[in-house]
Formats: structure tokens, C-alpha cells, sequence
């Protein structure tokens, strides 16, 4: 009776375990909120992105829908294009998403996430970061110099051709001038993703897949796995789908969205920084390099990431038993 009643606290104190809309049906909930996203972010939001940004463009409506079209090495256009990802992201990611919590779901967004935070706990959410990059190496450059069989040839060829012209927009987007594009492309590539992203994949997506696996981890691979297939880039998938699962365990260690956040923006955020000192000639290292470390640095950032994640669970494994130690 006793180990049953620590069973139920533990799963009600953690929103990760929590069902969302409970009364609806959990695959309907799914395709519900992946729609919502994708229709808030690639129609509504980049409509709302361009209807803002044109105002402020110097000629005709045919010529910024060509130039926007093909905006590579027109620096004009790098900052109308930051600020129309920014609207398409906040629309798509967190507008959409609250409205559907409060009038589809009937619920609230503070129901996703406990409000208390640790400092500790957000330190080693940060630390593991760039640790776990080094981890992700091999399978970046894996991934990267992944080959379809012969008789997908046509398929990956045109894989390819998006995954080029992806890299070239990025490669343009964060290509700053000035360190106030910097800081424009840090709201939008890192703050607002971070948040955002980590509120429909963490929050409610995986919610939805552990309703209908009743598996958490499962629930936090696939939910990872629909995370990095929504970015559209299948050279990509399977390293971003590892940063999916690590913010979806921090997500069900702590039951607060505060540190998959962070997690988030870290990871953002330090390969904007980076990029921008390659570009400004203070660091050699590019880190968009798909090359990987040399095998005793990325030995050393498994384990260093394993002792981070050890010590993220326990740090909160202690505050539930000291909750549990005052309710039993």
C-alpha cells in the first residue's frame, strides 16, 4: 500500500506524467497539436512574418517575394529575413500552441511544468551543453555522409538539393555584421525556439505519446524524433533527434520545462557564438564543422554528459524524497 501510495505522488507532482485534456483522446490530441504547429509556423506565421517585413522593403511586392525567394548574398534582406522567422516561429510555437491549451485543451500552460527552479540543477542544465556536443560528433558526420541505397538515388538527390539550400539560407541568416544582428538572431534562433519548441515537443507532444504508449521513454523517443523531423532536414535527423531525447529526459528528471529550455537556448545559443567570433576571425574553430572530434575527446564527453545527467536525476530524486519523507 505503501510503495503504491509513493507511486501516485510521484506521478502527480511530476507534469511530465500528467495527462493533458485527459477526456480527449490522445491521438487526436497529437494531430491536433503537430497540425496547429506546422499550420501556425509555415502558413500563418510566415504570412504574418511577410505582411510586417514588406512595409519596410524599398520596391515592388514581385520583387521582394523574388529576392526573398533566393535571398542568399543580399545583405539588405538578412535582417527582413530574421525578423519573419521570428514571427513565424512565435506564432507557430507559442501563440498557436496557448490558444489551443486554452480553448481546444482547456487547460493552461502552467499546468506543463513545475514553477519551482534550482540553481544547481539550471547550472548543469547549461554544463551538459556543450559536452554533449561532443558526444553528438560522430553521429553528426555519420548522418551528414549518410548514402540512400542505388534505387533511392532520385530521393536523395533532391534530399540533398534541400539540405543544400537549407545550409546556404543558415549559413546566411547567421552570417552577422554587426553585433546588433547578433543580438536580433540570438531572440529569434535561440530564445524563442527554446521556448517554444521545448513547449510543443516536451510539453505537449510528449505528453500525448506517453498517454498512448503508457511508456515514458518511448514517449520521449518518438516525441525527440517528431522534434527533428520537423526541422526538415534529414542530414540532420538523427544527431538533433539525441539533443531531442536529452530534453526530454531533463524534462521527466525535474517535471519543469525551465531546464530543457535552457538546455535548449545553450545549445543555441553557444553555436550562435560561436559562429559569430569564426566569422569575426577571433576563433578558427567552426563548429558547424561535420567532422568528428578526435576519439578520446568524444570519450571523455560521453562520460562527462553521463555524470551531469547522474547528477541532474539525483538532485531531484532528493527533493522527491523529502517531499515524500513529509507526505507519508
Amino acid at each position: 500500500m505503501r510503495v503504491k501510495q509513493i507511486s501516485v505522488i510521484i506521478q502527480t507532482n511530476n507534469p511530465a506524467l500528467t495527462p493533458i485534456a485527459e477526456d480527449k483522446n490522445p491521438w487526436v490530441l497529437l494531430i491536433i497539436t503537430l497540425a496547429v504547429t506546422m499550420v501556425g509556423f509555415q502558413m500563418i506565421g510566415a504570412l504574418l512574418g511577410f505582411v510586417f517585413v514588406f512595409p519596410f522593403y524599398d520596391g515592388s511586392l514581385m520583387d521582394f517575394i523574388s529576392e526573398v525567394s533566393n535571398p542568399v548574398n543580399k545583405d539588405h534582406l538578412r535582417v527582413p529575413l530574421i525578423i519573419m522567422q521570428g514571427i513565424g516561429s512565435f506564432t507557430g510555437f507559442i501563440l498557436f500552441p496557448w490558444i489551443l491549451m486554452k480553448y481546444i485543451y482547456h487547460s493552461s500552460i502552467s499546468q506543463l511544468s513545475k514553477q519551482s527552479w534550482a540553481p544547481v540543477s539550471i547550472l548543469l542544465s547549461c554544463l551538459i551543453v556543450p559536452f554533449f556536443m561532443g558526444f553528438n560528433s560522430p553521429f553528426i558526420e555519420w548522418n551528414q555522409n549518410l548514402q540512400l541505397p542505388s534505387f533511392m538515388s532520385g530521393i536523395e538527390s533532391k534530399l540533398r538539393a534541400m539540405e543544400n539550400m537549407l545550409e546556404e539560407t543558415s549559413e546566411f541568416i547567421t552570417h552577422f555584421d554587426t553585433p546588433g544582428q547578433f543580438i536580433l538572431g540570438l531572440v529569434v534562433i535561440a530564445v524563442i525556439p527554446a521556448i517554444g519548441e521545448e513547449l510543443v515537443f516536451r510539453g505537449l507532444v510528449q505528453n500525448h505519446v506517453f498517454r498512448i504508449s503508457h511508456n515514458i521513454h518511448a514517449a520521449i523517443w518518438i516525441g525527440a524524433f517528431l522534434f527533428s523531423a520537423f526541422h526538415l532536414q534529414f542530414y540532420g535527423l538523427v544527431p538533433r533527434m539525441f539533443l531531442g531525447v536529452l530534453f526530454g529526459y531533463l524534462y521527466y528528471f525535474s517535471g519543469s520545462l525551465l531546464y530543457p529550455m535552457i538546455a535548449h537556448f545553450t545549445n543555441n545559443a553557444l553555436t550562435l557564438l560561436m559562429l559569430y567570433l569564426y566569422n569575426l576571425d577571433i576563433v578558427s574553430y567552426n563548429i558547424e564543422d561535420s567532422g568528428s572530434l578526435p576519439f578520446f575527446q568524444i570519450a571523455l564527453s560521453t562520460a562527462v554528459t553521463a555524470v551531469i545527467i547522474l547528477l541532474f536525476r539525483s538532485n531531484f530524486q532528493k527533493s522527491t524524497n523529502d517531499q515524500l519523507g513529509e507526505s507519508v
